[in-house]
């Protein structure tokens, strides 16, 4: 379409630029002199109800509006009869369809690293855009999923705002399109030709795009039929058949299988889905915008992360990661990849050897003992002997003399008896002398007592050495024992590197075969629009485990009650479509998430080993001082044990010497 010659309100020359889409009405070009601008031009001139509806938005724009809103903020006029040509309005830069965000298939193409927490955000702001819309006296009218867009920071616009309805001067410029999954149950059939649209009929839109956000991407009536026939989609919404809530199967109906349900959202929000779907909404009870946004902002604090993979968020108040435990049961994994890098694991080798160094620098040291550097400094003075003891001595001597001469004699017996017999009673006088003398003599018993008190000191001096020696073998020991465990500690440490790269091959064996799974996991049948697959049929197929592309399979069809080659086909033929969208990507066909789960592992697990290296070098570090500190207390007790052995010998070597 090229561009017409167009002016504004006040006659001046309006330059269009490139067309950037056309649709059935008009087609939306570029202003040469205004980035933040683009036009709207119709194809064929607009009737006067749409004229006096633009001039009324125009009137009514206001900050907030041209903020969230492609709304009309000056019109356009052609240059040569001033028939009104289209208008101008802001323009929306690096959105999408809000359902390029709730779909889990398109949003992993179009939103990849959009988390849980990325869709309650962008929920947050849809309720907020529509509160500014009704606050205006305005109604979108036409909700649906094409005319709510969202930026990559979750910002939502709405657009085809000359659709909206619009009250002007007491007088209504209706909306009279909508999209049938998106109007509210009592208008389902009915014309909308001519219909004045309420707040309440705006708010069951609102709070379907809401659902479809918090509820990957399910319609609010798309869970499991338990009726007996086959009802439309378009009937299950006019039936008030929400699938959520404690009231569901009161109404034949349950959540759809593999998704979240009401105990994954807190209550409240639950009660707002309830005031919305089910019956008795219509008489105008649906939550208001306000209602939405407090509720939703509320949620949006309460949002945890995943400790299995940081790209699942999760409300705190579930019991467990939502999303974890969908795809443990079976259900596809709806935020694949979502954390991105998982980054990877490296045995920390700094960290080791400081280790090393330090158990290097820790021994083992060498406690020797040597008893001269316990030797008192002076060499002790011997006790002085009691007076009279040397003529005892002698005594001892001449008896011992006397007894050895009579011995001498006896040999001398075979000469002569009288000798043998003399020689023998000598010995056995002078030997009962000896030991009387030995036994009574003052002598003696200085001798004894000098003996004992150098046996005892000997005794404690060998004890006190032996415990010397008892202290170095435990240090030796713990420093042997210690050492020896440390250096395991690091060779396991070390082991990690390859035990990792064993678990990543293992996770990457059968990498395009999961990813086709999950690929086909992603695809809901009750979502689908399979030929005479209608929501009746869908619930026998889930009644046998059959609910998603990845389920279908040939023999397991045909062996359900009524379904033939037709249906059986059909079944197979959307499979096979789902399949040629499948595109496998090596880089990214492992779980970031499984992933980053092994390397977390890996991670914490050296974590551990550090940790107890740390404490292990401690307490060998601490050995030697602890050794030194034990030996340390012992000297004083060696210098008096010394000091005492000391004095005994020299007080026993003087006897002697005497």
């Amino acid at each position: 379409m090229m561009p017409p010659r167009l002016v504004d309100v006040n006659g001046q020359s309006i330059a269009l630029g490139r067309q950037l889409a056309s649709g059935g009405e008009g087609a939306v070009f570029t202003l040469s002199n205004d980035s933040t601008l683009v036009a709207k031009v119709y194809h064929r001139p607009p009737t006067t109800q749409t004229v006096e509806k633009l001039n009324a938005m125009v009137r009514l724009a206001n900050p907030q509006l041209l903020k969230l809103a492609a709304w009309p903020m000056g019109l356009l006029y052609h240059a040569g009869t001033r028939q009104l040509a289209g208008f101008v309005m802001p323009r929306l830069i690096d959105c999408q369809p809000i359902q390029h965000l709730y779909n889990p298939v398109q949003r992993l193409r179009s939103f990849p690293r959009a988390a849980w927490n990325f869709q309650v955000r962008a929920a947050v702001n849809l309720a907020a855009a529509f509160d500014e819309v009704h606050k205006a006296g305005c109604l979108v009218g036409d909700v649906n999923q094409s005319n709510v867009q969202v930026s990559t920071q979750a910002l939502v616009r709405l657009i085809d705002c000359d659709s909206f309805q619009v009250r002007m001067n007491g007088k209504a410029y209706l909306c009279e399109v909508g999209v049938a999954h998106y109007i509210p149950p009592e208008l389902q059939g009915k014309s909308l030709r001519g219909l004045i649209r309420t707040e309440n009929h705006d708010r069951f839109g609102l709070a379907v795009l809401i659902y479809q956000l918090l509820f990957v991407g399910r319609h609010p009536y798309a869970g499991v039929y338990h009726g007996a026939d086959d009802p439309s989609f378009e009937q299950l919404i006019a039936e008030f058949r929400f699938a959520q809530g404690p009231a569901a199967h009161t109404w034949g109906m349950a959540p759809p299988p593999h998704t979240p349900t009401f105990a994954d959202i807190p209550p409240e929000l639950g009660n707002l889905f309830r005031r919305a779907f089910e019956r008795g909404s219509e008489a105008g009870s649906r939550p208001r915008p306000a209602e939405w946004l407090d509720s939703l902002k509320r949620l949006e604090s309460s949002i945890v992360e995943c400790a299995a993979d940081p790209g699942h968020k999760y409300w705190c108040g579930a019991q467990s990661c939502t999303w974890c435990r969908l795809a443990d049961h079976g259900g596809p994994e709806y935020y694949f990849g979502v954390a991105g890098d998982a980054g990877t694991f490296a045995v920390d080798e700094a960290k080791l050897q400081d280790v090393l160094r330090r158990l290097n620098a820790c021994g083992p040291f060498d406690f020797p003992y040597d008893r001269q550097q316990f030797m008192p400094l002076r060499l002790p003075e011997p006790e002085p002997l009691p007076d009279g003891l040397e003529e005892h001595r002698s005594t001892k001597i001449v008896l011992s003399v006397a007894i050895g001469l009579c011995m001498l004699a006896l040999p001398f017996g075979l000469l002569h008896k009288a000798i043998c017999i003399s020689g023998f009673l000598g010995t056995l006088v002078f030997g009962a002398w000896l030991a009387i003398h030995v036994l009574l003599s003052p002598w003696h018993r200085e001798y004894r007592r000098r003996r004992t008190a150098l046996n005892n000191a000997r005794h404690c001096l060998e004890e006190v050495e032996n415990e010397w020696r008892q202290t170095v073998s435990r240090y030796r020991r713990a420093h042997d024992e210690s050492r020896h465990s440390i250096e395991r500690l690091i060779s396991q440490c070390r082991g990690l590197t390859t035990q990792y790269q064993v678990e990543l091959q293992r996770l990457t064996a059968n990498a395009e075969a999961m990813a086709r799974i999950r690929h086909l996991r992603l695809y809901q049948i009750a979502d689908a629009d399979i030929p005479k697959i209608g929501a009746g049929r869908k619930q026998v197929l889930a009644s046998n485990g059959i609910f998603t592309a990845a389920d279908i399979d040939d023999y397991r069809i045909r062996g359900i009650k009524g379904f033939g080659d037709v249906l059986t086909s059909n079944l197979l033929g959307w499979k096979n479509k789902v399949l040629q969208e499948f595109q496998f990507d090596r880089k990214t066909a492992v779980s970031p998430g499984e992933q980053r789960s092994i390397t977390v592992k890996f991670r914490n697990g050296q974590q551990q080993i550090l940790a107890e290296l740390n404490r292990q070098i401690g307490n060998l570090e601490s050995l030697a001082p602890a050794c030194r500190a034990a030996l340390q207390k012992l000297i004083p007790e060696l210098q008096r044990a010394v000091a005492l052995y000391e004095q005994a010998e020299a007080d026993l070597h003087l006897l002697y010497g005497k």
